[in-house]
């Protein structure tokens, strides 16, 4: 097949997880739901006006502000924005880890075998309704697949008793937000299964599940003649007129830049907790499947009840996922390796930026002047690797059975291999300690970073149509487009200058589907304008419309187009 043969897509997604998932859907949906409840909405107006009085030095400054919207605004008066939805979009999404929605992600729970979501019920990619994952579980008869996230509804405290709070107990800010009573159904965790059946049903829904294919794409160039991309991948050459990335960090999983093992030879007993070997399988015979994260060789061991150990280097919900999945399969010492302190937190962000406050939160952060503001705001909103409750007690379960070691405020300082082919570390401490361990593997969970110029596959688009970057990520439109000129759009944890503190999680591929959808509706209804404009030009309507032009003229206008185009344009003239 020729280069001229090749089939042109109108939108092409590269990533099938949730962000992919999340765009495809709104893509295909005519009436999506709104990004901010009513609630937030007024406690948004509120803040706001109040925040006016107080600021306004002007002879109206007692003069009441209006804290809320009209709820009798004329429909008339309500302008409707672009539908993407009625446009039938050719749409193709490809993914490197496999050809069905959400494949990796499924793999990753199955794999550390998490049977509940951190994330609450409000979190999932459905672009209808908000509640959509409630309903769907309600429907489903499935409400005791929920888990309550305890201690974050409670009784709504006034301005003062948020700041006594801070002054008697110096807790943080965020620390002291409570949701109210009547948004407790919102605060609960869904099991994976039901996750995932609820994702199945979207693309259900909308039609998606033949729209994914397995491929990893390696180069992305555009060229502004043809206003087209071409995408080189692992099956060949794909064109598009709209590329969307949503691929989280968009890197393959790989130990940090700056760890102790990384000057010494590779050894397949040091990997990350994502990346895998050839070697490793899965067996259907046990309840439990056999994780691809643990090397086979130490769950030989295991199995026949010799002394293991393992060194976890991390301090988020994974390195704490890990090292239960480490004891379940009979390891017999799990040390936990943290540069800090063990965090304790129900959500990666802090509450304010999810409950009523969120939409106020959201608004400051896209009035900061700066990106690198906006970095910084991020980095105190999310504060490090954290894990929530639940398994905070399992792992001091753990710690009291004698199974796991916490070691905080500790690094590698050093590693030896020994003549038993196992790591002895130095552990070095803030304060000048050292400890020494000894283990047969190490595992790091320290994250993947996230950098848009160590992206291979961006690279070409970066090499001639620069773009400025903060903190690894691109600085883009508001609509997530890499620029006015390049139909490029980047949603997920890459996007974070524009989704905010959320961008890596559910809600941020939500509210950057949602961006995008509008934006490409935009677009799309500009190409429409533009080939009728040019159509126009070449034919006169009125003359056409009287019988005093021949119709047959028509035809001669462009001898290259196929019969397709011209009976495309035919029937647009006769309109």
């Amino acid at each position: 097949m020729s280069e001229f043969d090749l089939r042109i897509y109108d939108v092409l997604i590269i990533g099938a997880g949730p962000c992919g998932l999340a765009v495809a859907a709104r893509l295909r949906e005519s009436t999506p739901s709104a990004l901010f409840t009513e609630s937030e909405h007024q406690k948004f107006h509120f803040i706001k006006a109040s925040s006016s009085r107080q600021n306004s030095n002007t002879k109206f400054k007692n003069k009441p502000i209006r804290a809320s919207r009209r709820a009798h605004t004329s429909p008339d008066r309500l302008l409707p924005g672009h539908d993407v939805s009625n446009h039938e979009l050719d749409i193709v999404v490809l993914d490197a880890n496999g050809d069905q929605w959400m494949s990796a992600w499924n793999e990753k729970f199955e794999d550390l075998g998490i049977m509940h979501l951190r994330s609450p019920m409000f979190f999932h990619p459905d672009p209808r309704d908000r509640d959509g994952l409630l309903e769907f579980a309600v429907s489903e008869g499935r409400q005791g697949e929920l888990k309550e996230i305890s201690g974050v509804v409670g009784k709504e405290l006034s301005k003062h008793q948020r700041k006594k709070k801070l002054r008697d107990g110096n807790k943080r800010p965020q620390e002291t937000t409570y949701v109210d009573e009547r948004d407790r159904h919102d605060y609960f965790r869904p099991s994976q299964a039901l996750f995932k059946d609820h994702c199945t049903s979207i693309v259900a829904r909308y039609n998606l599940a033949n729209l994914v294919q397995k491929a990893e794409v390696t180069s992305i160039i555009y060229s502004p003649t043809s206003s087209l991309f071409t995408l080189q991948t692992s099956y060949g050459i794909k064109k598009a007129h709209i590329v969307v990335l949503a691929v989280g960090s968009a890197a393959k999983p790989s130990l940090p830049p700056d760890c102790l093992f990384c000057t010494l030879p590779p050894n397949e007993s040091v990997t990350h907790v994502f990346s895998k070997s050839k070697s490793h399988h899965k067996t259907k015979t046990t309840s439990t499947p056999t994780p691809t994260i643990l090397p086979p060789s130490l769950l030989a061991k295991a199995h026949l009840n010799l002394p293991t150990s393992l060194a976890i280097i991390g301090g988020g919900l994974t390195s704490a996922q890990t090292a239960h999945l480490a004891a379940l399969h009979n390891i017999t010492k799990t040390h936990l390796i943290l540069r800090g302190p063990l965090k304790t937190k129900h959500f990666d962000v802090d509450l304010c930026w999810l409950a009523k406050f969120k939409n106020h939160n959201m608004s400051e952060f896209w009035k900061a002047d700066s990106d690198a503001e906006r970095v910084e705001m991020m980095k105190v909103a999310r504060g490090g690797g954290s894990v929530n409750p639940e398994y905070k007690g399992i792992l001091m379960d753990l710690v009291r059975e004698g199974r796991v070691a916490v070691w905080e405020f500790m690094e590698v300082g050093d590693a030896v291999r020994d003549g038993e082919r196992r790591w002895r570390l130095e552990l070095v401490g803030k304060d000048g300690r050292k400890e020494d361990i000894l283990v047969d593997h190490v595992v790091y969970a320290t994250g993947v970073v996230a950098d848009i110029n160590r992206v291979e596959a961006v690279k070409p688009l970066l090499q001639s149509y620069p773009i400025e970057t903060v903190g690894g990520m691109p600085c883009l439109t508001k609509e997530l487009m890499w620029n006015e000129e390049v139909p490029f759009f980047v949603t997920g944890r890459l996007g974070g200058l524009r989704l905010g503190p959320a961008a890596p999680n559910l809600e941020g591929a939500r509210l950057g589907a949602e961006f995008i959808a509008g934006k490409i509706a935009s677009l799309i209804s500009s190409f429409d304008k533009g080939f009728d404009r040019v159509f126009a030009e070449e034919v006169d309507m009125r003359r056409l419309g009287l019988g005093r032009q021949n119709q047959f003229d028509v035809l001669e206008m462009n001898e290259t187009d196929s019969d397709e185009d011209l009976g495309i344009g035919i029937a647009r003239a006769m309109l």
